[in-house]
């Protein structure tokens, strides 16, 4: 079996620091919509949101693209990072960004030329047809700048800029609210007015982002594309899971309010609406820690790391189950806010809005476990598994629920169905994965579905975490030395190695580790018989040993026989800085 000592410190934190960024620019997001709406109801009247009701299936195909683009393209890069394939990473960097464009150019044209067409076609009638043409004209202007919105998120964050994105976001939601007030109260342009206050906060959203490509943390560049088909078609394979999501979610919406309007009435249409309000608002706690598995998974995956990938899964199931129990116990304890907040009054559709927010908060642990499991197949080339999710759990199973149990129930029977969707889809892909393992799932390595030549072997493994105590730095190559005598290997080759793990481990913990920040180096030694390769991770300062080394003046070098000896007898010697993180890979050949 294999020897783990490394802690879950460094993952755990990478993971977090996601976690919290896109939690919040979930939020700062889904914070500027209600109040984008609230302004064009206060000042414009309900004939603005109606026309804004209209034309917002338009945003399913900028978010479809949108996920290609990051769903896709930035698991595609993060598994390049893991495998430190920067070239690969601008290639597909390069690919993702001549998408976006293309599209976005392609869609403009329509709502440029034909938006009262487009508005028709969307079921804008009499009063609304106007508006909804305005708002079309000055929402397409936007195309580009939405769809290269998210697309550049992604990159910059697996780019070393993890929170630029949420600077971003809440620049872009102030600049919408003041934009639209300016727009609307000052110049009266009325609807083209506040869609074109949205495509103006979209281009400072992407200012904003390009931001990253002036600092000195930025390796992304323009390159000449290779393959771009290839790289194109394994970005829409990847990213279709979050694609087709938005596209079920939104039949399962259109569905759901018309067997509701007919079966019970229009006040449960409106009790339907404020549990799909309820989801916008508490769901950013689960798309939160759903976005953060796919840079992070993606990269340990092409790292080939089953202990990083297994650490990620448990601690995003851990995290995401407490969060989303958090936010479900805050509904339970004030169910009726959010309706009265949002203008319930009658009595009636007052009694479904609060069964509808508890029934809601009970399927959000479950919809959380749903959503890791989606984000981590899609990080990790499960596709297919990914896929299933996304339409079992945001169409199949809760709108086939929904007609069973909407006569004997009623509205109730409209908010069990969620539940019943969730658990569904929960138990199907237990199954089969179980059936296709032909075994019981009773670890995380089993729902990991990692193929038996993924990474080591659990005997020719050997893993330790050391803080910043330079008395640890000892243990590991002793530890490496009894592991290899235990398996006898050759002891000259063994002591040579254990001697340079000292010596890197131990300039690591010197240079990188600074004082008063809480650091930890894990180190990986897999035994490939024919050679060692030992991996050293890092949460401390940007240090390349070897760079190091080459950049001290001849008369300093003789200090450091050590790191000489180590270059001289590494076989592959590959450092790279990945999402905040020093990894260094070295491989040495049997003599």
């Amino acid at each position: 079996m294999a020897r783990r000592g490394r802690n879950d410190y460094i993952i755990k934190n990478l993971y977090s620091s996601f976690v919290v960024v896109s939690i919040f620019s979930a939020v700062a997001a889904t914070m500027g919509m209600l109040i984008d709406n609230i302004i064009a109801g206060q000042l414009l009247g309900q004939d603005a949101l109606g026309a804004m009701g209209i034309v917002s299936p338009i945003g399913i195909i900028f978010s479809a693209i949108g996920n290609i683009c990051s769903g896709g393209g930035t698991t595609l890069a993060s598994q390049a990072v893991g495998k430190g394939n920067k070239d690969e990473v601008r290639n597909i960097f390069t690919v993702t960004i001549l998408f976006a464009l293309v599209c976005g150019l392609i869609i403009t044209i329509p709502g440029l030329f034909f938006p009262e067409k487009l508005a028709v076609i969307l079921g804008a009638k009499e009063e609304l047809l106007v508006p909804s043409a305005d708002y079309i004209r000055g929402f397409f202007m936007g195309t580009i700048p939405t769809i290269m919105t998210t697309a550049l998120m992604g990159f910059v964050k697996i780019d070393g800029s993890p929170k630029l994105p949420l600077f971003s976001i809440v620049t872009m939601s102030v600049a919408d609210i003041l934009l639209d007030l300016f727009m609307v109260a000052v110049l009266g342009l009325g609807m083209f007015g506040m869609a074109l206050a949205t495509t103006l906060s979209y281009v400072i959203a992407v200012a904003v982002a390009c931001l990253h490509f002036l600092g000195k943390k930025n390796t992304l560049k323009l390159v000449r594309p290779k393959s771009p088909w290839k790289v194109l078609g394994s970005m829409t394979v990847t990213g279709a899971p979050a694609a087709v999501g938005r596209v079920c979610d939104t039949l399962k919406s259109v569905i759901l309010n018309n067997i509701t309007a007919a079966v019970i009435g229009v006040g449960a249409i409106a009790a339907l609406n404020v549990r799909n309000q309820a989801n916008n608002i508490f769901g950013v706690l689960t798309l939160g820690v759903g976005q953060a598995i796919v840079p992070v998974a993606g990269m340990f995956h092409g790292e080939e790391d089953k202990t990083a990938l297994r650490g990620t899964l448990k601690l995003s199931i851990i995290m995401g189950f407490a969060l989303n129990c958090f936010g479900a116990a805050v509904l339970f304890i004030f169910p009726g806010v959010l309706p009265k907040m949002l203008g319930i009054r009658e009595e009636a559709v007052m009694d479904m809005a609060v069964a509808a927010v508890l029934l809601f908060a009970v399927s959000m642990p479950f919809r959380a476990l749903n959503n890791i499991f989606l984000s981590f197949y899609q990080a990790t080339k499960k596709v297919g598994t990914a896929l299933l999710i996304c339409v079992l759990e945001s169409l199949v199973y809760t709108v086939l629920a929904a007609l069973v149990l909407i006569k004997p129930m009623g509205s109730n029977g409209i908010w069990m169905a969620f539940i019943i969707g969730e658990v569904l889809t929960l138990i199907t892909v237990y199954l089969i994965i179980a059936v296709r393992r032909k075994k019981l799932l009773l670890s995380f390595d089993d729902l990991m579905m990692v193929d038996k030549s993924f990474g080591a072997a659990d005997g020719d493994i050997l893993e330790f975490s050391i803080g910043n105590d330079p008395d640890d730095v000892v243990k590991i190559s002793e530890k490496f030395f009894e592991y290899a005598a235990a398996n006898k290997e050759n002891e000259k080759a063994v002591k040579s190695i254990s001697l340079f793990i000292e010596e890197i481990a131990g300039n690591i913990v010197k240079y990188a580790f600074r004082e008063g920040k809480k650091c930890w180096l894990d180190v990986t030694i897999i035994n490939k018989h024919d050679s060692m390769m030992i991996q050293f991770r890092d949460n401390g300062a940007q240090f390349d040993p070897i760079v190091y080394l080459n950049q001290l003046p001849d008369s300093e070098k003789e200090d450091h026989v050590g790191l000489r000896l180590v270059q001289g007898m590494a076989d592959g010697f590959v450092y790279r800085r990945s999402m905040g993180l020093n990894v260094l890979q070295i491989t040495v050949n049997a003599p």
